[in-house]
């Protein structure tokens, strides 16, 4: 059983690479914070829960999600996201036509371009993007489900672990 939250093993193997695309995605997380705050305010709090009790994690980017996929050139097949938390948003970018964003439960055919993002529950809602042609990426923040646990007690931990640690 995992015990502690931890980075991809991606992020350490790429550390560089990951500190330009946190500082490239900062601003367009800030407008998505505050539309989560606007709009979902108690996903947003449930959420930002997660963040603020992430050890050595004083200040995630991401917040109000706990991590992000950057996907390049990625089609999907339809899929929940079990492993979500509440809800997740979906950012494309590149210059593409096509690649509409579908969820088969609601029946929403979306053109989410650049520019644009969609807040839906993924964990709930089988989704997928139909084919495009161009180039076409998006950035997918997500929380993980299993945080509950560690917002509960630490995923078992609660009782080892010094109490000004927790704070």
């Amino acid at each position: 059983m995992q015990r502690l939250p931890y980075a991809s093993s991606t992020i350490g193997l790429n550390p560089d690479q990951y500190s330009i695309i946190t500082t490239i995605l900062q601003d367009v997380c800030a407008i998505i914070a505050q539309a989560m705050e606007k709009y979902l305010p108690d996903a947003s709090s449930g959420l930002n829960m997660a963040c603020s009790i992430q050890p050595l994690s004083q200040n995630i980017f991401s917040a109000p999600f706990t991590g992000f996929v950057l996907n390049l050139s990625c089609s999907t097949m339809g899929h929940r996201d079990r492993a979500d938390d509440t809800v997740c948003v979906v950012l494309p970018f590149g210059q593409f036509t096509g690649g509409q964003f579908a969820e088969y439960e609601t029946g929403l055919v979306l053109q989410i371009m650049t520019g644009d993002f969609f807040i839906f529950p993924s964990s709930k809602i089988t989704h997928f993007n139909l084919p495009y042609s161009g180039r076409r990426g998006s950035v997918v923040f997500h929380s993980d489900a299993r945080s509950a646990s560690w917002i509960k007690d630490r995923n078992g931990w609660i009782h080892q672990m010094n109490t000004t640690f927790l704070s």
